[in-house]
């Protein structure tokens, strides 16, 4: 996660006291603690996660749709919806970043998908959903405050709507009549008083790209509920997407030995320096794209219909390094609908554990990366 360059010492106390990290291996961007680098400050309502057919009562959602039909974000331009194609250019250092990924987990070298917690639940909302103001310390887009700080808005918040119990408290809401995004890392609710550590609203139709944290102009609006500036929904695992048998978008993984202080598009700020593991001249950096080898028959492999849905999104779209983790994990739905669904199926965090071998990734070309100040 990220403050800007020069953040209010209660913020500075904050990044201080996240920067410790998760202990328990599982994925984390409030581990990373804030960034201090960018340009510097100058009723009804829906039923919470997506069911396996589709989205929650109420229709589907507004937004694109690939060849299955399954609502998609973004537009079929987002680099989030572009499959890599047929020999792409890898990084010179591909090798050597890949062998540091494997061997970058104390937990093992194995790629986790997390179902329960450390991860997003999904709710969606639409015209009936009642409105509530949430206050953030750090406001993102759509959010109002003072220079970017303390900053309020209004979101549509979904009967039984609950924020990740671990330690990012991650809570993702998509209005469906709108297409919007309203993401928010460490949320709260107290006796009615909704707060969180940074908010931001991001349209579902657009490209899903926020403005490079080196340029934005006003700061905040670089700034995204996950360490890499990414919205929620982008990357995440859906139990429809399982159900329909095929994921129409990169992924994101997070991993300890992510590069901090630097960052390539898609991601519009960086990870910050840690002490547990991110550093700033190793790793891949924020917005990094890793591919599992396309040559792989899949359907060889001994997962389940849905590991084998995943690890063909991860050989055609891949997945951009998007977070720090005490393990390398990826991203499902962790709602309580979501999580129903999972255990329907007896899909397991660990079904990939010995399955797949990380050497069979690679690491797609990096180019020039922007320096966010904060490695």
């Amino acid at each position: 996660m990220q403050v800007p360059r020069f953040a209010p010492a209660l913020l500075c106390a904050l990044a201080l006291t996240l920067a410790c990290g998760d202990d328990d291996g599982a994925a984390g961007s409030g581990a990373g603690g804030f960034a201090t680098g960018g340009a510097g400050p100058g009723g009804g309502s829906a039923t919470g996660g997506a069911s396996a057919g589709g989205a929650a009562t109420g229709g589907e959602p507004a937004g694109g749709a690939a060849g299955s039909g399954v609502y998609r974000p973004y537009s079929d331009t987002s680099p989030w919806n572009t499959p890599i194609g047929a020999d792409p250019t890898l990084d010179p250092e591909s090798a050597a970043l890949i062998a540091d990924f494997e061997a970058s987990s104390e937990y093992g070298e194995h790629l986790d998908v997390n179902l329960e917690g450390y991860s997003i639940p999904l709710y969606w909302a639409d015209e009936s959903t009642p409105w509530v103001t949430v206050t953030c310390r750090v406001g993102g887009h759509g959010f109002t405050g003072d220079n970017g700080m303390d900053a309020t808005a209004e979101i549509p918040m979904p009967a039984g709507a609950a924020p990740d119990p671990e330690s990012d408290h991650h809570l993702l809401i998509i209005d469906r009549s709108t297409n919007t995004e309203y993401g928010m890392w460490d949320f709260a609710e107290a006796d009615g008083v909704y707060t969180c550590g940074l908010g931001a609203l991001q349209d579902l139709d657009g490209e899903g790209v926020r403005p490079a944290a080196d340029t934005a102009d006003p700061w905040w609006e670089a700034h995204g509920p996950r360490a890499c500036g990414f919205g929620l929904i982008a990357g995440l695992i859906r139990p429809e997407e399982i159900e329909a048998g095929v994921i129409e978008h990169a992924l994101v993984v997070a991993y300890p030995h992510i590069r901090s202080g630097f960052f390539v598009p898609p991601a519009s700020t960086a990870q910050a320096s840690n002490g547990a593991g991110a550093e700033p001249d190793r790793g891949v950096p924020c917005g990094g794209r890793l591919q599992y080898d396309p040559t792989i028959d899949v359907d060889q492999l001994d997962v389940s219909p849905a590991g084998k849905t995943i690890l063909r999104a991860l050989q055609v779209y891949g997945a951009y390094v998007g977070d720090y983790s005490g393990a390398i994990s990826l991203y499902a739905d962790n709602s309580p609908e979501a999580q129903a669904y999972w255990q329907s199926i007896g899909f397991d965090s660990y079904e990939l554990l010995d399955a797949i071998d990380l050497a069979d990734f690679r690491v797609l070309e990096i180019g020039p990366m922007h320096d966010n100040g904060n490695g």
